[in-house]
């Protein structure tokens, strides 16, 4: 007998919308990157060289394990998991922002800026590297407007107004 995962939810089509997509960065690893530390395989902290040493761009990438995955959730222990360990992933970027001015060389501000992502699962062979992938795609779907491309609800994210305007 096959194992079915089910999201429990299903998402609408919109018209006009069959897909949509979200340019990833082609981070070079090999040539751009160096190890600046490494702390036993829980968290590498990651530099990139090409950025200015006043300017510096970071990548954290850290691994933790979970106890106890139920925990502060609602879940029916009727329908709980044999084992209740789990990870904890995130993904963290830090760089600076510079902003210059091409007709006044005297004008310039640095701004920091920082995104991360944290990943929660259970160790259980039925979460893999796809499922997570659609997780991590939903989450930045809602940053967004139904099934646009456009930038409008970060736009209002930004200025604290988080209610999607389809709601």
């Amino acid at each position: 007998m096959a194992k079915v995962i089910s999201r429990g939810y299903t998402d609408t089509p919109i018209t006009g919308v069959s897909s949509l997509t979200f340019p990833r960065a082609i981070l070079n690893f090999q040539k751009d990157f160096r190890v600046k530390s490494n702390n036993n395989g829980k968290e590498v902290i990651l530099t990139n060289i090409t950025s200015p040493i006043d300017r510096p761009e970071n990548i954290r990438i850290a691994h933790t394990d979970i106890a106890n995955i139920y925990g502060g959730t609602n879940v029916e222990p009727s329908v709980l998991s044999s084992t209740k360990r789990g990870v904890s992933v995130l993904a963290q970027v830090t760089e600076v922002l510079s902003v210059t001015d091409d007709a006044n060389s005297d004008f310039r501000i640095d701004l920091p800026v920082s995104a991360h992502l944290v990943i929660k699962v259970p160790s259980s062979q039925y979460v893999t590297a796809d499922t997570v992938q659609i997780l991590v795609g939903r989450l930045l779907s809602s940053l967004f407007d139904s099934g646009a491309t456009t930038t409008s609800r970060l736009e209002a994210i930004l200025r604290g107004s988080l209610v999607p305007t389809e709601l």
